[in-house]
């Protein structure tokens, strides 16, 4: 028997578990009274497209998580869907559709999608499936009260295929949660936070974080060999997460996790205890933006200068966690020769455990992005690791992906997950690893 509700994440060049998929059906179990019966969920990576059309022959509304890299592969399912069902509800949401217009999302696609879903999802989706959306682009703010969304179904995403799939690559266990889902307020160029939602510090409560770490450790088995990836963009050291970390250890869960912090906040004494603290509590990981070297560091839009991205760097070396900078080649039309080879000079002094080199891609949402240049960009065979687009005032395409491959080798002891065969066993493409 069909279900009513069909969630489909689309084979992507970035994958990881569907949480946002996770939230919308658990929150519609709670405040609609729907449940796990009621949906079914596909994702690319596991499921062939027959599967998934099949899946969606009886569905009343059919879900897409998207970003602009899977767009193509939902147009094409889409095709195939309509010739077995041709009455369901098409629902677009996710970072695809958030840095646009509702004009110019009509336009692109609304012969074929019948809403498209706006920043937090949660909310819209309920007025889509209990039938009382009034528009066909619905976009909402972030709830003022964090705690009232409940935690993702994890089972109805399926899990337990990703744990599988990182087993098979000789990962350990992993998965992701998010602390605070506020919105980043600093206007870096290439980054399309800002149309997700208006720039908010909001956080879950301490507790209610915690009560997911519990969930992760005694349903899902994540254990003191395991690892959770904080999905947020920027994780902000605020007095919740210090609280976070307290009840994290006397709750004992153990699990290791990593996150993404701005430099210039670790430099800030209050921040740094509650860093400490997160430390004591399983933190073992920093991922810092630094995209430049000293001379276009300003031009990103990061609140960083280069004497605070030293001090961050020594500052949590001292701490022994470990340390990973990342580097975007091309952002700026400014990027020459010399502006990439000094980065060489730069990493050597920060000395980050490791350290990743991608190339910038416009996407929809970024302060950057133009859409009558932009639109012609073949996202399904780019990516920020590899694209046949950016180039510089000076610097070809192929420069900038010669300075890459030289900046990887360069470090090759360094060089992060998705760059490194050495670590990665499954890497055929840099960024095609789905991890």
């Amino acid at each position: 028997m069909g279900r009513r509700f069909v969630f489909i994440r689309p084979k992507s060049i970035h994958q990881w578990e569907a949480l946002g998929v996770g939230y919308l059906a658990s929150y519609s179990y709670k405040y609609g009274g729907y449940s796990r019966e009621d949906y079914a969920f596909f994702d690319g990576r596991f499921d062939s497209d027959d599967i998934i059309v099949e899946g969606c022959r009886e569905a009343q509304v059919i879900g897409f998580s998207l970003t602009s890299f899977s767009v193509d592969a939902a147009l094409e399912l889409l095709g195939k869907i309509k010739v077995v069902n041709d009455m369901a509800k098409i629902v677009w949401g996710g970072y695809a559709v958030n840095g646009f217009s509702e004009e110019k999302l009509l336009e692109k696609w609304g012969g074929k999608v019948d809403y498209f879903l706006q920043g937090p999802g949660e909310e819209s989706w309920m007025e889509v499936i209990s039938g009382k959306a009034k528009k066909r682009v619905i976009r909402k703010q972030i709830m003022a009260n964090l705690d009232a969304i409940p935690f993702p179904d994890r089972e109805l995403i399926k899990i337990d295929r990703h744990f599988e799939k990182l087993k098979n690559m000789g990962e350990i266990r992993k998965t992701s949660m998010e602390l605070q889902r506020s919105v980043c307020p600093f206007d870096c160029i290439f980054c399309a936070g800002s149309s997700f939602a208006k720039p908010n510090k909001r956080t879950r409560t301490a507790q209610n974080i915690v009560d997911e770490m519990i969930e992760l450790r005694d349903r899902w088995g994540m254990d003191e060999n395991s690892m959770v990836l904080t999905c947020d963009a920027e994780v902000f050291l605020t007095p919740d997460m210090y609280e976070m970390a307290e009840l994290k250890i006397k709750n004992e869960v153990r699990f290791k996790y990593g996150m993404n912090v701005v430099a210039s906040m670790i430099l800030r004494p209050e921040e740094r205890r509650t860093l400490e603290k997160m430390q004591e509590s399983g933190l073992t990981e920093v991922w810092m933006g630094v995209e430049a070297g000293p001379s276009l560091m300003k031009e990103t839009g990061k609140p960083i200068t280069p004497e605070k991205v030293k001090e961050a760097f020594r500052i949590t070396k001292e701490m022994g966690l470990i340390r990973k900078g990342y580097f975007i080649l091309g952002f700026t039309p400014n990027e020459t020769e010399d502006t990439i080879k000094e980065r060489i000079s730069f990493i050597e002094e920060i000395d980050p455990d490791e350290v990743g080199f991608t190339i910038y891609i416009p996407v929809p949402g970024s302060r950057d992005y133009k859409d009558e240049i932009h639109s012609a960009i073949n996202y399904a065979a780019s990516d920020e690791y590899q694209n046949t687009f950016t180039s510089t005032n000076t610097l070809s395409n192929a420069d900038l992906h010669y300075w890459q491959d030289y900046l990887v080798k360069y470090f090759r002891d360094k060089a992060a997950w998705r760059q490194n065969p050495d670590k990665n066993k499954s890497l055929q493409k840099p960024g095609r690893s789905g991890y």
